[in-house]
């Protein structure tokens, strides 16, 4: 089965000027899932969308020079509507935000300790729902929370701090294998798709994901370590 992926904005016009379109087009569909719990005559074609996500995680860097730990969580609501359009969806972006972040950094040098605090972080964890993909008889979504550059007190050993993503996503941009660094819980976050024909469905997903590397510096060597909780409830309501 392939999947064609599509996107656009919706006119200015329109009430919310900042939705993304994303159609997935899938070929080869040539009768609709199972409606379970809704009458064959009027089955769903509207759902509301919600995905919660909260993180909390650790990063450190030493050997050869400071020190730098560091400890963060956030918390990200992203909103949105699916839409049947024949045998394809419609997948809309309402809002996508950031509700809560807070982050300590700590640098150990000669002479003493220094502190930054959340003001001192300009970046912050940005959340992309990039699609959700029928996966036989699953719908599984693929997301991820673009990395941040740190520490913050010392660019110059900046690595990046990679942030939850589903088992879909893998992040490609990064040289570390994501998946391969959860160890507790899973990072698939996908449901049957004959759910969102039969009623509410809530599902929340968890789990735990750390990395450990030695990084060559320009004249020394350097160890990190990086790693995170995450929980992320998933919400999706029939609309008639």
């Amino acid at each position: 089965m392939q999947v064609r992926l599509t996107a656009s904005f919706l006119s200015k016009g329109f009430l919310l000027t900042s939705a993304v379109l994303l159609l997935l087009a899938f070929r080869g569909q040539t009768a609709d899932p199972p409606r379970r719990g809704h009458s064959s005559q009027h089955p769903p074609k509207k759902w509301e969308v919600r995905v919660d996500l909260k993180t909390v995680g650790d990063y450190r860097l030493d050997e050869g020079g400071p020190n730098f730990s560091g400890h963060y969580s956030f918390a990200i609501l992203w909103t949105g509507w699916l839409e049947k359009d024949d045998h394809d969806y419609l997948l809309y972006r309402l809002d996508s935000r950031l509700c809560d972040w807070n982050a300590q950094e700590t640098t150990s040098l000669t002479t003493g300790e220094a502190a930054l605090s959340t003001k001192d972080f300009q970046e912050r964890p940005a959340f992309a729902l990039k699609y959700i993909l029928r996966n036989g008889e699953d719908l599984t979504l693929d997301f991820i929370v673009d990395p941040i550059s740190v520490p913050v007190a010392g660019p110059e050993d900046a690595f990046p701090l990679l942030l939850p993503s589903s088992a879909q996503n893998v992040q490609h941009e990064a040289q570390v294998d994501y998946n391969s660094g959860v160890f507790e819980g899973s990072n698939r976050v996908e449901l049957p798709e004959s759910m969102i024909y039969a009623g509410p469905v809530v599902r929340t997903y968890a789990w735990s994901w750390k990395h450990q590397e030695w990084l060559p510096k320009e004249n020394r060597t350097a160890f990190v370590s990086q790693s995170h909780t995450a929980k992320v409830q998933l919400s999706i309501t029939p609309r008639s």
